[in-house]
């Protein structure tokens, strides 16, 4: 028997004598600290001593935890009142498992599921987004970016652009436009016409990630330690005005790859010239007027750790859901008001008796990437959140209006990724080990697969 399989037997057979058996924490820990492969996410891990004091610790701990287990109130259903009309295949969910190869990351296999259950295609592609409607996948490749339909995953179009070796690409909100930033190069495409319309040298402008703002694209923002804003007048691009200093607390904004996976971290508000954006290393929301290329306020919440906040914007842009999968910890943030509308706790009292312990020993860190531990029905009435690092906690559900915690699904699960579809209707949860739930609004299961290895996330409808 080697260390790591003796040090999880003593602590099972202590821990078993006084509850339930343990989830398979040490082993995840142990994990973390081999190689991998993964681009992202990737987990910054303290040092092995860390691991070590587990064992020097226990027994304290067996003899301090006590685990009451929380029986929920009677089933709830979360069925929206009136259904979200939205693009063809926005209901189904689409997951990324990531690919290697020499241990180095070279893509992944993104997998379509429909409400029943069903597979109903799979695409080889990398740095994907998906439209606002849902109805589409893009692609970024070296000569372009390939459009996919959401429905079953064929490919629609190749929309050649200018090479480039890395980018991060957002579209417009109403879906019209998308803008790649890459190779020192600004691109504007016309999704609808399916052809890039302008482009522009940004070797002396910020390298960040683009925002379009306007219902013709009147204006592109480059976000990153500083702010560049380019006119578009229908032909071509021009820079119309730069900052030359540190705007945002995250000098830039957190997006691409899996930090759009599950909704972006920024939004630009509906009068067109506010941007909030969130800091998941500080846990700062600024709001930048986008006139002024100016900072007009921040707000910091508390977090434990950087990347254990997940942003979720109501549907309206009004509200930001803060979640903390690692505490429970909930916050609203009014971004008219730009206040902290509320705070409060939602997180499963029936979590792993040493996951207190392992967040005071290991340091959960993501470099380029933001666990989805929530996610926000269509209609604003539900906040689905689930909890983090391997313990049982299931699926929450919290009735936003009055932030009451109304019930609770499959209490002995473990799962580090939530969405729901378009309409509402279905509840996707990626599980640990790759395991894949689909249920309903009333928390009955509709379907279990297991996914490629190394699934890690969803790709939803980014609203910039």
């Amino acid at each position: 028997m080697n260390p790591e399989e003796a040090l999880r037997t003593d602590v099972h057979q202590a821990l078993d004598a006084i509850a339930r058996p343990t989830p398979e924490l040490l082993p995840a820990i142990a994990q973390r600290l081999r190689p991998t492969f993964r681009r992202r996410p990737l987990r910054a891990i303290g040092q092995v001593a860390a691991v070590l004091a587990v064992g020097l610790v226990v027994g304290g701990v067996v003899f301090a935890t006590h685990r009451a287990r929380v029986i929920g109130p009677a089933p709830v259903t979360t069925s929206p009142t009136t259904p979200i009309v939205a693009g063809p295949g926005a209901n189904n969910a689409w997951v990324t498992s990531q690919q290697s190869s020499n241990n180095a990351y070279i893509g992944d296999i993104v997998t379509g599921i429909d409400p029943s259950g069903h597979v109903v295609g799979r695409i080889n592609a990398k740095d994907e987004t998906r439209s606002p409607d849902g109805s589409h996948l893009y692609a970024l490749t070296d000569q372009g970016v390939d459009v996919f339909s959401a429905v079953d995953g064929h490919k629609e179009q190749t929309i050649h652009l200018s090479p480039i070796s890395f980018g991060v690409q957002t579209p417009s909100a109403d879906g019209r436009y998308l803008a790649v930033a890459g190779d020192s190069m600004l691109q504007l495409v016309d999704l609808l016409a399916g052809r890039p319309i302008a482009s522009i040298d940004v070797a002396s402008a910020a390298q960040g990630t683009p925002v379009i703002v306007g219902s013709h694209a009147e204006h592109v923002y480059l976000v990153g330690k500083t702010i560049t804003r380019f006119a578009f007048d229908g032909s071509r691009l021009r820079v119309e005005q730069q900052t030359t200093s540190h705007t945002l607390a995250c000098d830039g904004l957190v997006a691409g790859g899996s930090n759009s996976a599950g909704g972006l971290s920024f939004r630009v508000l509906a009068d067109s010239r506010t941007l909030v954006a969130f800091c998941p290393m500080n846990g700062a929301v600024d709001w930048v007027d986008l006139v002024r290329l100016t900072q007009t306020h921040e707000v910091l919440v508390p977090q434990r750790n950087p990347f254990w906040v997940t942003p979720v914007f109501s549907s309206d842009g009004n509200t930001l859901y803060l979640y903390e999968g690692g505490t429970g910890e909930l916050h609203v943030i009014d971004l008219i008001h730009q206040a902290i509308g509320r705070s409060t706790k939602v997180a499963s009292a029936d979590a792993n008796p040493l996951a207190w312990l392992r967040s005071l020993l290991v340091t959960e860190a993501y470099a380029g990437a933001i666990d989805r531990t929530a996610a926000l029905s269509p209609d604003g009435n539900w906040l689905y959140a689930i909890g983090d690092f391997g313990g049982p906690a299931g699926v929450s559900l919290v009735h936003l209006p009055d932030l009451g915690v109304r019930g609770r699904w499959i209490p002995d699960a473990s799962f580090n990724s939530v969405w729901v579809s378009a309409d509402g209707r279905t509840i996707y949860l990626l599980e640990n080990g790759d395991h894949f739930r689909v249920l309903r609004t009333d928390g009955s299961q509709v379907a279990k697969l297991i996914l490629p290895a190394s699934t890690f996330g969803f790709i939803v409808p980014t609203t910039p």
